[in-house]
């Protein structure tokens, strides 16, 4: 595989720069993020007269829950349906957000690749200490 040329390299240099750039702007459209996950669940009210004890089709609901991690715990909280329809947009602007990292961050190794080209394996040369200079052994007394 040759080396590349200047000109090949400004070109792909170019290229990824713009990709980044677009991966930048779509940031800006993002509002705000919220991490975790939002289920709506459908749930039963304990009393066994109740019709939603014999029934998963009359079990109450919805009522939406919001889980996400606190320093290491789970934390769930109820919500409104008003609140679900605002948290649920903040969740996947979140999804969204982390998508675009990874995007911008998977065209930052292109480019560290495209600079530093891999190169050919070389075998390493023994570095020479004052134990191994004179015999290339170490010496009896250096432990």
């Amino acid at each position: 595989m040759g080396k590349q040329s200047d000109k090949e390299l400004q070109g792909k240099l170019r290229s990824y720069a713009k990709r980044y750039k677009e991966m930048k702007n779509q940031m800006h459209e993002i509002g705000f993020i919220c991490p975790g996950s939002l289920v709506q669940r459908r749930m039963t009210c304990g009393n066994p007269k109740c019709p939603c004890s014999h029934d998963p089709e009359k079990r109450h609901g919805p009522y939406y829950q919001l889980s996400w991690k606190e320093k290491g715990r789970s934390v769930s909280r109820f919500l409104s349906p008003e609140e679900a329809t605002l948290f649920r947009e903040w969740v996947e602007n979140r999804r969204k957000l982390t998508a675009i990292i990874d995007k911008m961050y998977d065209i930052s190794q292109q480019v560290r690749d495209c600079m530093l080209p891999a190169k050919a394996t070389q075998k390493r040369q023994p570095v020479r200490t004052k134990r191994t200079q004179k015999s290339g052994k170490p010496s009896q007394n250096a432990r």
